[in-house]
C-alpha cells in the first residue's frame, strides 16, 4: 500500500494542481467576462443622457442654402417644415434639411446609411451625395453598442473617414487636429482586444462617442444648436429619399 502511495503520489498531486489551475481559470474568466458586462452596461448608462438631444446619425453639408441641399440631394416631394416640427414629429421615412447654422446645413432622418450593416452601402452613398452637394461631413453614434464614425468627404475625395462597429471597418486619411483637440482614438485594422485591453478600449469608445458632438462643433457644427429656441420656427425642408437611389446605395 505504502508503495502504491509512492509511486502514485506524485502523479496524483500533479493531477490536483492541475485541477485547482483549472477551476481558478474558469473562475477568473466568469468574473472578467461579468467585469466587461458590467462595464459595458455603465458605458451606455453613461452615454445615453448625453445622445438624447441629438440624431444617432446626421450629415453637415457646407452651404447656405437648405433648399438647394434638398434638391441636390434629389429628395422628392420636398416640402417646407419648421426645426420645431422636425424635431418632434419627423416620419421614419423623410428626411430633414435644417435652416444654415454658421454656414453649414444639418441633414437628419431614419434613412440615411448606418455603418452598422454595410459599409460599403454608406461609402456609395457619401462619395455620390458629395459629388452633388459639394463639401460633406458625415457623423454617427450609437450610444448603446458603442458603434461611431466621422467622415469628411470633399466632391467624392474622402479627406479623413473612420468607423468603428465594433472593430475597426474603415480609417482613411491622417488623424485631423480636431481629432487630437478631442482626446479622440481611431483604431488600426484588426486591433488586438484581448481581457486585459477590454477595459481600455471601452473606455476609448466611450470618450469617442461622447466626444463625437465636440468634433463635430470644430469641424461644422453640432446639430444641438437646433435645439435653441431662436432656431426651432425656422423654416428647413423635408422629403423623401428617392426609392431607386436608396436601392442602389
Amino acid at each position: 500500500m505504502m508503495i502504491t502511495l509512492l509511486i502514485l503520489g506524485p502523479f496524483l498531486l500533479v493531477w490536483a494542481i492541475a485541477a485547482l489551475f483549472y477551476a481558478l481559470g474558469r473562475r477568473r474568466a466568469k468574473q472578467v467576462q461579468f467585469d466587461e458586462i458590467t462595464f459595458a452596461q455603465s458605458v451606455r448608462q453613461r452615454l445615453a443622457p448625453f445622445m438624447s438631444a441629438r440624431p444617432r446619425t446626421w450629415l453637415a453639408v457646407k452651404s447656405r442654402n437648405p433648399e438647394d441641399v434638398a434638391h441636390s440631394m434629389g429628395l422628392t416631394e420636398p416640402q417646407p417644415c419648421a426645426v420645431g416640427n422636425a424635431l418632434t414629429g419627423l416620419e421614419p421615412n423623410l428626411l430633414f434639411v435644417s435652416p444654415p447654422v454658421n454656414g453649414w446645413v444639418i441633414v437628419m432622418g431614419d434613412k440615411l446609411p448606418g455603418p452598422d450593416s454595410d459599409i460599403d452601402r454608406c461609402f456609395r452613398f457619401l462619395a455620390e451625395t458629395s459629388e452633388r452637394v459639394g463639401h460633406l461631413q458625415y457623423f454617427h453614434g450609437n450610444p448603446t453598442l458603442g458603434h461611431h464614425a466621422w467622415v469628411k468627404v470633399i466632391e467624392r475625395q474622402v479627406s479623413r473617414a473612420y468607423v468603428w462597429t465594433g472593430e475597426t471597418t474603415w480609417n482613411q486619411g491622417e488623424t485631423t487636429i480636431g481629432e487630437e483637440k478631442c482626446g479622440m482614438h481611431s483604431f488600426d485594422y484588426f486591433a488586438d482586444d484581448d481581457e486585459e485591453s477590454a477595459y481600455q478600449l471601452w473606455e476609448t469608445v466611450r470618450q469617442n462617442v461622447e466626444q463625437l458632438p465636440l468634433l463635430a462643433s470644430i469641424w461644422s457644427v453640432d446639430p444641438v444648436a437646433l435645439e435653441d429656441e431662436a432656431m426651432r420656427s425656422k423654416p428647413g425642408w423635408v422629403g423623401r429619399m428617392p426609392v431607386g437611389r436608396s436601392e442602389k446605395n
